[in-house]
C-alpha cells in the first residue's frame, strides 16, 4: 500500500484545522514551558516600539522576566484531579499482566497515575491529545501467550501531542487515519556533530509506516535540506523500515479532545501574556536610571532676523524620550505608576487563577481564615469543572484499556472505570460535621413528607455525596443496603401497629 518513497511535498502536507490552530498551540506551548524555551522566543511577544533604537530595544529584551502563572495553575489543576480516587474493575482475568502495565504504561517506567496527570495536563493546554497501543516488535514469532511473556512482548502506551499530528481523516469521532511529524537528533556517532531526523509516521486501520531523512531547518522548523541537497519540488523521502501490519483492525489510536468551554488555555494565555508583558515593562521601569530628565533648547537668532533652533537631535539620554521644557532638571518621580503596575499584576494573576479554576483556589490571608465549610462553598465551582473533565477521561480510559486487553490477546469487555469525581475538599472538621448532622436525621420525618420512591432517591444521593467516589459494584451493593434499610423500617412500622 505505501511506495518505498513519497514526495517530501506529499508527507508535508497539513490539515486545514492544524495550520489553523498551530499558531495559537505553540504560543501556548511557550506560555506554559517558560525558562530558556521561552526566552529564545522572547521577540514574538515583547514588540520593538515605533521609532525605538535597536540597541534600546536590545537592552530592553536582556531585562526580561516572567512569573510562570499559567503552567502553575494548570499543574494545581492537573495534581487535583491525579489525587482523586480512580477505581478499575474487569481486570481480573490476568492480574499480573495489568499489575505490570498499569505500574509502567510505557515501558520506561511511566505509572497510570502519571499517565493520567500527563493526559488531563495536554488536554488543559492543547484542547486534545492523541494516544496510541502499540506493542514491541520481535524477530522471533511466539507461539504462545507464555512466550510472549517471556519474550517481554506487551502492549505499552504512546502520546502525541497536537503540534505533532499533522493530518488526519475521522468520520463520527473516530479517526481514519493520522499522520505523526516529529523531529529528533541523531547523536550516534561521538566524532560527529548531532543531526537532526525528520520522521513521518503514517497509522491507519491495517499498518504503521514511517519515512525518515536527515534535514536541516530554518528558524520556523521548516525544512531547508534534505540530507545535503536542497529541497525543490522533486525532493522524496524514504521508508526507514517496510510497513508494519498491527493486526487491531482499526485505527490503534484514540484522540480525546475538550469541549471549547473546557479548554481553559485558550482563554488565560492571552491574561498570561498581558502578565509577562506588564511584568517585563514593570522591571525596564525599575532599572532606568530613576531620574526624569528635562531640558530647554538653545535658541540662536540668525541674519533674518528669525529665531531658529540648533541641536535637533534628540539628547542622547539613553530612554526613548524626554520631556522639553523651559528648565533643564533632573528629578526623581514618585513612582505612581510602580505601584499601580504591581496591582495589575496581582490582578491578572488572580483573573488567571479564576479561569483555571473557577475560582476555586485563592492564596488570599482571607482564605486561609475560613471555615471549612465556607472553603467546601469556593470550591463548588472547581469541583464541578473537575468532575467535567474526570468523566471525559475515566470514560476515555475505559475504551484505552479495552484496546490494551485486545492487543494482549484479553477479554477487556468487562472492563469499567470509574471515579475521578472526589477532590477531598473536605477537611475533618466539615467531614465529622456532616456526619454528625446524619447522625440526627430523622427518617421518620422524612417517609412522613416524601413518597416511599422518593425517600429512596433522596437517601442514594444523600449517601453517594457522603462517601463520595464510588465504583461501579459499590454503588450497586450500597443501593441494594439502602433499600434493605428501608424496607426494614416499613417493616418494623406494620409490626408496631
Amino acid at each position: 500500500m505505501y511506495p518505498n518513497q513519497l514526495l517530501l511535498e506529499t508527507l508535508e502536507a497539513k490539515n486545514v484545522e492544524y495550520e489553523q490552530m498551530l499558531p495559537a498551540l505553540q504560543e501556548i506551548d511557550l506560555l506554559v514551558s517558560g525558562g530558556y524555551k521561552l526566552k529564545n522566543s522572547i521577540r514574538h511577544f515583547i514588540h520593538q516600539r515605533p521609532g525605538e533604537d535597536n540597541e534600546i530595544y536590545e537592552t530592553r529584551l536582556k531585562k526580561f522576566t516572567y512569573l510562570n502563572i499559567l503552567s502553575a495553575n494548570i499543574n494545581e489543576q492537573a495534581s487535583k484531579l491525579a489525587n482523586a480516587p480512580m477505581t478499575i474493575e474487569g481486570l481480573d482475568t490476568n492480574p499480573k499482566f495489568w499489575s505490570a502495565f498499569r505500574e509502567d504504561t510505557d515501558l520506561a517506567g511511566r505509572s497510570e497515575k502519571n499517565l493520567i496527570s500527563l493526559i488531563f495536563r495536554e488536554l488543559l493546554k492543547f484542547k486534545k491529545i492523541y494516544v496510541h497501543v502499540d506493542k514491541n516488535k520481535s524477530d522471533i514469532i511466539p507461539i504462545n501467550k507464555l512466550q510472549e511473556e517471556a519474550l517481554g512482548l506487551r502492549p505499552y502506551i504512546v502520546t502525541y501531542s497536537p503540534l505533532q499530528v499533522i493530518n488526519w481523516s475521522e468520520s463520527k469521532g473516530k479517526l481514519n487515519w493520522l499522520k505523526i511529524r516529529q523531529i529528533s537528533e541523531d547523536n550516534s556517532n561521538p566524532i560527529a556533530a548531532p543531526r537532526k531526523v525528520c520522521t513521518w509516521t503514517i497509522i491507519d486501520a491495517n499498518y504503521i509506516a514511517k519515512y525518515s531523512a536527515f534535514v536541516e531547518l530554518d528558524g520556523k522548523g521548516n525544512i531547508t535540506k534534505v540530507g545535503n541537497e536542497l529541497i525543490n519540488n522533486e525532493t522524496t523521502i524514504s521508508l526507514s523500515a517496510p510497513p508494519i501490519e498491527h493486526g487491531f483492525g482499526t485505527v490503534p489510536v484514540f484522540k480525546i479532545e475538550l469541549p471549547d468551554q473546557l479548554w481553559v488555555a485558550d482563554q488565560a494565555a492571552s491574561k498570561a501574556l498581558e502578565h509577562l508583558r506588564t511584568d517585563c515593562a514593570k522591571y525596564d521601569l525599575l532599572t532606568m536610571a530613576y531620574f526624569q530628565r528635562t531640558f530647554k533648547r538653545i535658541q540662536t537668532p540668525d541674519s533674518d532676523l528669525e529665531q531658529t533652533y540648533t541641536n535637533e537631535e534628540p539628547i542622547p539620554t539613553g530612554l526613548a524620550h524626554v520631556i522639553e521644557l523651559e528648565k533643564f532638571e533632573w528629578s526623581e518621580p514618585h513612582g505612581y505608576m510602580i505601584e499601580h503596575m504591581a496591582k495589575s499584576l496581582e490582578a491578572i494573576e488572580t483573573q488567571v487563577r479564576d479561569l483555571i479554576a473557577a475560582g476555586g483556589v485563592s492564596s488570599s490571608n482571607a482564605a486561609l481564615s475560613q471555615s471549612g465549610i465556607s472553603k467546601q462553598m469556593d470550591f463548588v465551582k472547581q469541583e464541578a469543572m473537575l468532575k467535567s473533565y474526570g468523566e471525559l477521561i475515566t470514560d476515555f480510559y475505559q475504551d484505552l484499556l479495552q484496546l490494551v486487553a485486545k492487543a494482549a490477546g484479553l477479554d477487556g469487555s468487562k472492563i469499567s472505570v470509574t471515579g475521578l469525581n472526589s477532590f477531598e475538599n473536605d477537611s475533618l472538621d466539615s467531614m465529622l460535621a456532616k456526619l454528625d448532622s446524619v447522625s440526627k436525621l430523622n427518617i421518620e420525618t422524612l417517609k412522613a413528607n416524601l413518597p416511599p420512591s422518593a425517600l429512596k432517591v433522596v437517601y442514594e444521593q444523600m449517601v453517594s455525596l457522603l462517601a463520595g467516589s464510588l465504583s461501579a459494584s459499590q454503588k450497586e451493593q450500597v443501593n441494594k443496603e439502602i433499600e434493605l434499610l428501608l424496607t426494614s423500617i416499613k417493616t418494623l412500622d406494620t409490626s408496631l401497629v
